[in-house]
């Protein structure tokens, strides 16, 4: 593995309990997980009003950026594979498949999400390259940024 090609910062996201939308759906509430360490329930993941990923406290101030990629983030290359457009409910939708290569990490699954920047992806696949636990190759989608994951602390535990 090219460690050096690993320029970009990513963010895992492990499922937690569940919340209400605002829509009233029970959704699963998505944390930040760094492999080195025990996931915290302090700082969650949400939406702010343009649909962009942001992370939060729970007493509901924001958790800057910055600040999250000292505390969670992993070194990774991101690079997009393929696009697409479908028709879902009589709307447009826009899906851009991207390759993200890390170097191994136990525990990441196809229920975690990752983020990067201001945008969440959901893990469709984690391949361990060659089964040497050096390089995780991971097929994430990003979908539309309106997703059934807009929630707001105090919406409900479920």
């Amino acid at each position: 593995m090219d460690f050096s090609k690993l320029r970009h910062r990513v963010i895992f996201l492990c499922p937690s309990d569940l919340r209400k939308n605002s829509m009233g759906e029970t959704v699963p509430g998505y944390v930040p997980f760094k492999p080195s360490m025990p996931s915290s329930n302090d700082v969650y993941l949400t939406h702010d009003t343009d649909g962009s990923a942001v992370l939060k406290r729970r007493d509901g101030k924001a958790y800057p950026h910055q600040e999250a990629l000292h505390d969670y983030s992993v070194a990774a290359f991101v690079s997009p594979m393929s696009g697409r457009e479908y028709e879902e409910s009589q709307k447009l939708r826009a899906e851009t498949t991207y390759k993200i290569v890390t170097r191994f990490f136990p525990g990441i699954t196809p229920q975690m999400r990752i983020l990067y920047e201001n945008r969440e992806f959901e893990i469709v696949s984690v391949l361990d390259m060659n089964e040497q636990h050096t390089e995780l190759q991971i097929v994430a989608a990003e979908k539309g940024r309106k997703t059934a994951q807009n929630t707001e602390v105090g919406d409900g535990d479920g």
